[in-house]
């Protein structure tokens, strides 16, 4: 594996002979330049992974180099050094951009930490991005198809992606729900922050009361210690509840009162917590004959159904099952390592 690279602008030879000398020592690959014209022409070329500049230099300050590295490459820090700190050119380093501001003479531990801790914090961002784009490559397209349902069904979708009101989903099982939950949420102002489902169908109240709600250590006796809830979890981020038809009429209530109040109380606790959350809730029964039933309280149904979509299922689109089976076939291909595989027209026939 490369070595990181570290950049050294300084126009004392005798500094940068002794921070190249303890970061080579260290396993550090370095470059050197000893004025704002060198450090652009350097940064340029070999491109550091951090850049560590004495404040005053020949030909300008390392506030004046900054911006133009910053135009080259946004992302790569740049410590300021300096032999007459003070606190307002410190702030001023800060808010102009610098990662550290440190005075001279700088201990070489010290230089060390910090520049361990900025390579991490750079592997972490770019960890990210990468977990990011490998995450929209492999998203599922909910509206595989050209029929006029899924095609309906993409067009009002699209419409909500803005909004903060509560999605009810509905279709059969199967249908693909959570897929375009999940799609709902990666579209949204929310798509940063966390996307939490729970399958609600078979799930005890008790169960499903701690694991959306959380409990307090002493609860109940199993509760050794405090667990804290999906709303929790979720926070500032998307809840998706499917099988929401399932959930208990007990716990209905506390569930009302998070999308009404935006609070809820752990079980065993005695305060309120306040959680920001967008719903989106999902079932494949006939919700509404719940409600006739006495079996779903009305209020919820009406705060969770703020917006409806109904997914509509393959056999209603014909049409789509060529272009969904073409797209299932070419997923688990590409996950076995195969190469690209054409249904003939006697399997589309068949299916």
């Amino acid at each position: 594996m490369a070595k990181n690279r570290i950049l050294i602008v300084d126009d004392e030879p005798a500094v940068r002979f002794g921070i190249r000398d303890f970061l080579e020592l260290h396993g550090y690959e370095i470059e050197e330049a000893e004025s704002c014209r060198d450090a652009r022409h350097i940064f340029s070329t070999a491109r550091p992974d951090i850049v560590i500049a004495d404040y005053m230099l020949p030909d300008g300050t390392a506030l004046d180099l900054l911006p133009r590295l910053k135009e080259v490459d946004s992302e790569i820090p740049l410590l300021v050094l300096t032999g007459h700190g003070s606190i307002n050119l410190a702030v001023r380093a800060i808010k102009e951009g610098a990662e550290q501001f440190l005075t001279k003479p700088i201990e070489l531990h010290t230089l060390h930490v910090i520049l361990q801790r900025l390579l991490e914090k750079q592997r972490s961002h770019h960890k990210h991005l990468a977990s990011k784009s490998r995450q929209v490559r492999q998203t599922i397209d909910p509206f595989i198809g050209t029929s006029a349902a899924i095609r309906s069904l993409a067009d009002q979708a699209r419409k909500f992606l803005t909004t903060e009101s509560p999605v009810l989903i509905l279709g059969e099982t199967g249908s693909g729900k959570g897929v375009l939950a999940r799609w709902l949420h990666e579209n949204s102002p929310r798509a940063e922050e966390a996307f939490v489902d729970l399958n609600c169908a078979g799930l005890s109240r008790e169960l499903l009361e701690t694991e959306l709600f959380g409990h307090e250590k002493g609860a109940f006796t199993s509760a050794t210690s405090t667990k804290q809830g999906l709303f929790e979890v979720a926070h500032r981020g998307t809840m998706f509840l499917d099988e929401v038809g399932d959930v208990d009429l007990q716990i209905q209530p506390k569930l009302l009162k998070v999308l009404e109040d935006k609070r809820f109380r752990r079980v065993g606790d005695v305060r309120d917590r306040q959680v920001d959350v967008r719903l989106i809730a999902a079932t494949h029964q006939d919700i509404i004959q719940l409600v006739r039933e006495k079996k779903f309280r009305d209020d919820l149904y009406f705060r969770i159904s703020t917006i409806p979509l109904s997914f509509p299922p393959l056999r209603e689109r014909i049409e789509d099952i060529p272009v969904v089976a073409q797209y299932l076939l070419n997923k688990v291909s590409t996950d076995l390592g195969r190469g690209e595989i054409q249904l003939n027209e006697d399997c589309l026939k068949a299916l």
